[in-house]
């Protein structure tokens, strides 16, 4: 579809790129209230013990030292600390401090001193007595048959929740195949690694109103539990997002805020808290360990009638997204399949709790099945991609598990511009296969929602004008660092028909912007920018009407070219002229647009994903060439920017496939990973030729045509990965990270200095 945008579809810098840049940009880190002090939680260093005593002798005769919150001092409630709405799914599992710790990490006491040095002192003099109780570190070891349960308040056993998703007769199904195949997977559990660390600063020094700035991708949520945890009105907690380095769902969380904000009304000081990185490592939210069984049937001629699966996914002690988490990820199966069973179990653990990840379990549900697909297609001698499409939903009809049809769809224009990049790699490079070296392709599909697909999505919006014409565009969407708040005043920028320069932006401040669902489920494109639409047509006929009565002309309208015409003068008006016009006409008026936008589809984008990976022989070295991919993102409202997610996108899902993975040492009761030398995230040497590429479609719900990309993009590339690796080996492999069998070779020098030579 060609449509002429002047502001949409550009690519536009960020309007936060020079404060950033020049260091200005004001972080949760850089806010320093007056009489701030330091907290920090005091975590259990075993997996499962139970609290003996706590000594805080030593420390209380420093003089900075301010005193702590024991376990017995806050509120004996159970909570859900995710940052979602409420829902049934969601299980009440959690204390704020607890002695009696079911994983590493878990809060026992939080402290305050007056300054850093103070607070690190404090700690080592604290002295803890555990009783150390054992400790369960694997799903097998808690699906055992008389095995303690963990939560003994939410089950009898240590499946937590379960989630079955179905259509038709898989038996029957199975019964027509030709050939049926099944086969179980492995994912591990991966951690975050955002580059700034959990942090929050508490104000409830006066007992009555509750102040908090935090890196929070749903502060609205947050406002909401503390509330309710506290038993105190919604309208005496103020969350404050500043800046933030990245969240990739870790944020969508309560972590230290409780604690830190009871802590605060004890000592009578603002708090703050902020976690070291071997915190973030074992004692911050991962994704999910899952385990998983599939199996299709398949027709001689390669059509699906069946599929099945098992999915087991390890939640640590404590539920937080899980059970959303399982039910998610039997949304995002994208092929027509007329009989199917999806049954995906909560498993508790004694490991550390895990909680949502960009992909929200469809990661880890994708790799088993992207691998199969590939695999089915060789062994019936068909085309990987000729497979997938013959098998792929189009526009009309609907996803297995969904309620809704596919409103767009450019999956074959995906596929085909990836298979065009391959062609013109391998007619430059070759695909090398001898003695030494064995290169190969491999592919993978994805898909994803727009909003979570619960049709939880919402949004408002608040615009303000000024007698100038300059708008003040007012939401609570959380911008995490992906840009959102440059897409929102974009979005705003064409529907109202001004300059981008024109427009200010204020976001996620729950005292001072309008409700938001949260940053999570890919959903501020879609849902937030609809809420912007929506708000700029309210401001629209706002000005029409006033525009109406002032002319005493009822025809007057607003054009595709951005003007208001009015007939009985003969002329057009822009946008700040009409605006001009009402606030100082004779019937003054001030100009006000709001609407809210509750999410009732979660559009489809797609992406294809290819990968050229190298095998030396003699070696097992394995290292990445290319990876490619193409992505239905509707309109991208900012092409630069979706650029960005697919190559961050891509560099995430390299980690998951190639070397990430948080290990745990049984015998000491932690993670192995208390830094990022011991857990190996993709370097720049790692880092292969990415060609990210925006197919062109229009997504009739969305605004100007727009889906979301976030999470799309790394969803494919572990399985591509692995399907690459696989084919040059020989090997057949179903778990990752692929470390485990291979050594990883860089593509580029480790040093920067040597690279830059080159």
């Amino acid at each position: 579809m060609n449509l002429k945008f002047h502001t949409v579809s550009k690519s536009l810098p960020r309007h936060e790129a020079a404060s950033k840049a020049s260091g200005k940009a004001i972080y949760t880190d850089d806010i320093h209230l007056p009489g701030m002090v330091y907290g920090m939680i005091l975590r259990s260093p075993y997996a499962h013990a139970r609290v003996l005593s706590v000594d805080l002798s030593a420390a209380e005769e420093m003089e900075d030292f301010l005193g702590a919150l024991l376990p017995e001092e806050v509120p004996d409630k159970f909570y859900n600390s995710s940052g979602n709405p409420p829902s049934p799914l969601l299980l009440k599992d959690e204390k704020i401090l607890t002695d009696h710790p079911l994983c590493p990490g878990d809060r026992v006491i939080a402290i305050a001193a007056k300054t850093p040095f103070a607070l690190k002192k404090a700690a080592a003099l604290i002295k803890i007595q555990y009783e150390i109780l054992p400790a369960v570190h694997t799903m097998k070891e808690a699906l055992a048959s008389g095995l303690a349960p963990i939560q003994p308040h939410l089950s009898k056993t240590n499946i937590l929740a379960e989630k079955i998703a179905e259509q038709g007769d898989v038996d029957q199904g199975f019964q027509e195949a030709s050939f049926i195949f099944e086969d179980d997977f492995h994912t591990s559990p991966m951690q975050h690694v955002a580059l700034e660390p959990t942090s929050c600063i508490c104000d409830y020094s006066d007992g009555i109103h509750l102040n908090i700035w935090s890196n929070s991708q749903t502060p609205y949520q947050e406002r909401r539990i503390l509330a309710e945890l506290f038993s105190m009105p919604e309208n005496n907690v103020r969350i404050v997002k500043p800046a933030m380095g990245g969240g990739f769902g870790a944020r969508q969380q309560l972590h230290n805020q409780p604690a830190c904000a009871l802590l605060s009304k004890k000592i009578r000081h603002p708090v703050k808290m902020i976690n070291t990185r071997e915190e973030e490592m074992y004692a911050s939210v991962i994704r999910h360990e899952m385990d998983t069984h599939l199996k299709f049937g398949v027709t001689s001629d390669g059509i699906l009638t069946a599929f099945e699966t098992d999915y087991y996914l390890n939640c640590g002690p404590y539920t937080t997204h899980t059970p959303t988490i399982v039910a998610a990820a039997s949304r995002k199966f994208q092929y027509r399949v007329p009989n199917y069973l999806f049954h995906g179990y909560t498993v508790a653990t004694n490991d550390p709790v895990a909680g949502a990840f960009r992909g929200y379990g469809n990661a880890q549900l994708t790799f088993g099945r992207e691998l199969m697909m590939s695999r089915i297609a060789r062994q019936l001698n068909l085309d990987p991609i000729e497979f997938r499409l013959k098998n792929h939903i189009k526009a009309g009809e609907k996803f297995p598990a969904a309620t809704a049809a596919v409103t767009s769809c450019a999956i074959e224009k995906c596929a085909r511009r990836c298979l065009e990049i391959q062609k013109e790699i391998d007619e430059r490079e070759g695909l090398i296969e001898n003695d030494e070296i064995c290169q190969a392709w491999g592919v993978a599909f994805s898909c994803h929602g727009s909003g979570p697909s619960s049709k939880e999505g919402m949004s408002a919006a608040v615009i303000l004008v000024n007698d100038d014409g300059t708008v003040h565009l007012m939401t609570g969407s959380a911008d995490i660092g992906q840009g959102s708040e440059t897409m929102l005043m974009q979005i705003a920028a064409e529907s109202l028909g001004i300059p981008l320069s024109q427009i200010k932006i204020s976001a996620a401040d729950t005292d001072r912007t309008p409700y938001d669902t949260g940053t999570f489920g890919s959903s501020q494109t879609y849902v937030s920018g609809n809420a912007v639409v929506s708000a700029c047509k309210d401001l629209i006929q706002r000005l029409i009407q006033a525009l109406r009565i002032s002319f005493e002309d009822t025809e007057v309208t607003f054009t595709e070219a951005k003007t208001f015409l009015i007939p009985s003068q003969e002329k057009e008006l822009t946008f700040q002229e009409a605006v001009r016009h009402c606030i100082f006409g004779m019937k003054g008026m001030v100009l006000i647009g709001s609407a809210s936008y509750k999410a009732q589809e979660s559009p489809n984008p797609f992406a294809v994903c290819m990968v050229k990976a190298e095998y030396e022989k003699k070696t097992n070295r394995i290292s990445l060439k290319h990876v490619i991919e193409t992505v239905d993102v509707g309109t991208a409202i900012n092409p630069l920017t979706v650029k960005g997610q697919i190559e961050g996108g891509v560099c995430q899902g390299i980690g998951y496939a190639l070397t990430e993975s948080l290990e745990f040492n049984k015998r000491a009761g932690k993670t192995n990973s208390s830094d990022l030398l011991s857990y190996r995230i993709p370097l720049l040497g790692d880092m292969p030729d990415i060609h990210g590429e925006i197919v062109e479609s229009y997504e009739p719900t969305g605004p100007h045509g727009a889906k979301s990309v976030g999470e799309l993009c790394t969803v494919p590339v572990a399985p591509a990965i692995v399907d690459a690796v696989c084919q040059a080996s020989g090997k057949k492999i179903n778990r990752i990270p692929l470390s485990e069998f291979f050594l990883i070779k860089p593509n580029q020098p480790d040093s920067a200095e040597e690279f830059i030579r080159r």
